[in-house]
């Protein structure tokens, strides 16, 4: 239990307070909001308490910034934005404001959805004609510190690499969907901000921010550690009902009187901007859709009305056919988010810009003892609105077949592992031939320069001159294996190859297929090589 030591209430300006640094979100920080061995208490809503040698001034303290936070929950939540302009100093920057306004808004009550006369598109079964599609693309960016979407990994899928449709695309709307045919407005299942005690060294307000708030009339200012607790919901609450996210901030609050009011995130105090939720974005609205396990969730901003669209029309039987393939083992349920603009993409998904060839990327925050993975998004670029359904689908099924497969996937595998199964999910039953498949890839074996090694990773960098054909050469090295060895076959191989790294998918090779990655290389070529003919 923290120990709080006694302030004066004559100590003017700075007073001892309790801080926790942001942390990235991991999934031993997610498992509970209780503290373990890091000596973090924190404080329920409506429920703050003292310690031992606990005094008045910091009983009242944590009372009254508790009560705050919960005002700022409920405003937040309900889209009150005449009381939450009520709980925001005068002296909070017009960032800081306007990243509360808008989530506010996000959550206001909105008027009914626009009834529009354009046909929804239908959604193409997976046996939809031929397609063209080289290969989607990787990374995995280094990005601490996400509050939302998380920075433990992403995946993402090139547009250059995407199927195109042969000849008119029939379920393409007539014109342009109405924006306001998106959603709604988001409805969290949870959202609760809580103040967390501990027993660290108080993080100090600098100096000049602590004095502009003396000389308006505060009487204490505190740097509180304070924990978001939420979970996303949809349209409706609970909407796709995922496991609760936590998230550690720090939050700058000052006192007037008996009143508490929220002044500022750790940019105030030099620290690192909080990352952007999906709600604190301008215009977020979402849309529940029926899917195998329950309800997944389209959230999306201005502009992509006709990617919302048929995304809709194809998410149920993108989520069918991955569970047709993988089986039962996994939600069954999705969140997809469509965004509008490059900048949007990197501030929900944490990955680099989105240039020309990229179409999706598929995030996630952590994965816990039991294998739950926590805070999955598909994460739509802007080009998407430019991908006809049949190709959109394969992105789809691709990005589901991560969240499918996250639990048991290793940030370690090779990407020709990873990518290779989610391309071949993805494409299956979409073409007749290796060169609608894989058209670079067919026509590099033709001319004698196939691949003669497994696929490197670096080559599946999105920006890089080799990701169309990785991709292509990753999606065919595993048609391959199903071809020779069965899909039954396969699917025990990436539960195994998918383990760990480089040596361990070797070592699966080698219990799983009898043959070494040598042999493999070289079957598969062969193999190309009369498929392309």
């Amino acid at each position: 239990m923290p120990f709080l030591t006694s302030v004066p209430e004559a100590c003017p300006r700075r007073h001892r307070l309790t801080a926790a640094l942001a942390v990235v979100l991991v999934a031993s920080a997610l498992l509970a909001g209780c503290s373990g061995d890091d000596g973090k208490l924190p404080i329920p809503s409506g429920a703050a308490t003292t310690t031992t040698n606990a005094n008045v001034y910091e009983q009242q303290r944590a009372d009254g910034v508790t009560a705050l936070l919960d005002k700022l929950s409920t405003a937040l939540a309900t889209g009150d934005t005449k009381t939450l302009a009520g709980l925001i100093d005068a002296s909070a920057t017009p960032a800081f404001r306007t990243r509360l306004e808008t989530a506010a808004a996000n959550f206001g009550t909105r008027p009914p959805r626009a009834t529009s006369t354009t046909t929804r598109s239908s959604a193409p079964s997976p046996s939809a004609g031929p397609t063209q599609s080289p290969g989607p693309s990787s990374t995995e960016p280094d990005n601490p510190g996400r509050r939302g979407a998380g920075g433990t990994s992403t995946s993402a899928t090139p547009r250059s690499t995407a199927p195109k449709q042969s000849g008119p695309v029939s379920s393409t709307p007539a014109r342009p969907m109405p924006d306001d045919s998106r959603g709604s407005a988001l409805r969290l299942a949870k959202l609760r901000y809580q103040l967390v005690l501990s027993d660290e060294a108080e993080t100090q307000a600098p100096e000049a921010i602590t004095d502009k708030l003396t000389d308006q009339g505060s009487s204490d200012v505190w740097v509180a550690p304070v924990e978001l607790h939420y979970a996303l919901g949809g349209a409706r609450a609970p909407g796709v009902d995922e496991p609760e996210l936590v998230v550690n901030e720090q939050m700058v609050v000052a006192r007037y009187e008996d009143d508490w009011k929220v002044v500022g995130d750790a940019t105030l105090i030099g620290g690192n901007a909080p990352a952007t939720m999906l709600w604190e974005l301008a215009g977020l609205r979402v849309d529940d859709v029926p899917t195998a396990g329950g309800t997944s969730v389209i959230a999306s901003y201005p502009g992509t009305a006709d990617t919302v669209e048929r995304a809709r029309g194809l998410l149920p039987g993108a989520v069918r056919a991955v569970e047709a393939f993988w089986g039962v083992e996994w939600p069954r349920k999705v969140v997809v988010v469509a965004t509008g603009t490059g900048r949007q993409f990197t501030q929900v998904s944490g990955a680099p810009d989105a240039d020309g060839a990229a179409a999706a990327a598929t995030v996630f925050t952590g994965i816990d003892a039991d294998k739950t993975v926590r805070g999955q998004r598909i994460v739509l670029t802007p080009n998407a609105q430019q991908i006809p359904p049949p190709a959109l689908g394969v992105v789809l099924r691709h990005e589901i077949t991560h969240v499918a497969t996250r639990s048991i996937t290793s940030a370690k595998a090779p990407l020709w592992v990873t990518e290779g199964l989610a391309e071949y999910v993805g494409r299956k039953d979409t073409y007749r031939r290796l060169a609608d498949a894989a058209p670079d890839l067919a026509s590099a074996v033709r001319s004698g320069s196939g691949p003669r090694t497994l696929p490197a990773d670096a080559d599946f960098a999105v920006s890089g001159p080799r990701a169309g054909l990785a991709y292509q050469s990753a999606w065919s090295l595993w048609a391959f294996i199903a071809t020779r060895f069965g899909e039954d076959k396969l699917k025990s191989l990436y539960r195994k190859a998918a383990a760990g790294d480089a040596a361990v998918a070797d070592a699966a090779l080698s219990t799983e297929l009898k043959i070494t990655s040598g042999d493999l290389v070289t079957q598969w070529r062969r193999w190309l090589v009369k498929e392309a003919g």
